[in-house]
């Protein structure tokens, strides 16, 4: 299983919004510098993230981006289908981004790939990022 680079740092983008949540709001350079993450390639999250609806932007002075939604409101799951799509391991087991195969009614690996994203959705599903905040002792 491999999480794009592009979720990963949407999911530390957002958690670094939750732990702020409340404070004020961040730059796309302070949660660049915060979270380690190239601020082009960061602007480009943020966009996509504001466009659905999880963030809030305001320019000029005093600007920055705030979460649209509480901590507890926001699932992780969610912000990977946002980012990337999908939740599959493989493209035969999505639901979002099915690709057919013509191995699919035979394949027992198909099988094993729709419980895999069966699970991994029920668990990001359930994982809010202030769960996130309480892991980290905040």
């Amino acid at each position: 299983m491999h999480v794009s680079t592009r979720s990963e740092y949407g999911c530390r983008a957002m958690l670094e919004l939750a732990r702020n949540h409340g404070l004020g709001r961040l730059s796309a350079d302070e949660i660049s510098t915060l979270q380690e993450i190239p601020e082009r390639y960061l602007e480009q999250i943020l966009l996509s993230l504001r466009r659905a609806g999880f963030i809030h932007s305001r320019r000029g002075p005093g600007g920055g981006y705030t979460l649209v939604r509480r901590p507890d409101e926001v699932n992780v799951a969610d912000v990977i289908r946002i980012l990337d799509g999908h939740l599959a391991p493989v493209a035969c087991a999505s639901e979002t981004a099915y690709q057919a195969c013509s191995r699919e009614e035979t394949c027992g690996l198909r099988w094993l790939w729709q419980r895999v994203r069966d699970d991994l959705a029920e668990r990001l599903e359930s994982t809010t990022f202030a769960d996130l905040l309480k892991r980290e002792g905040r």
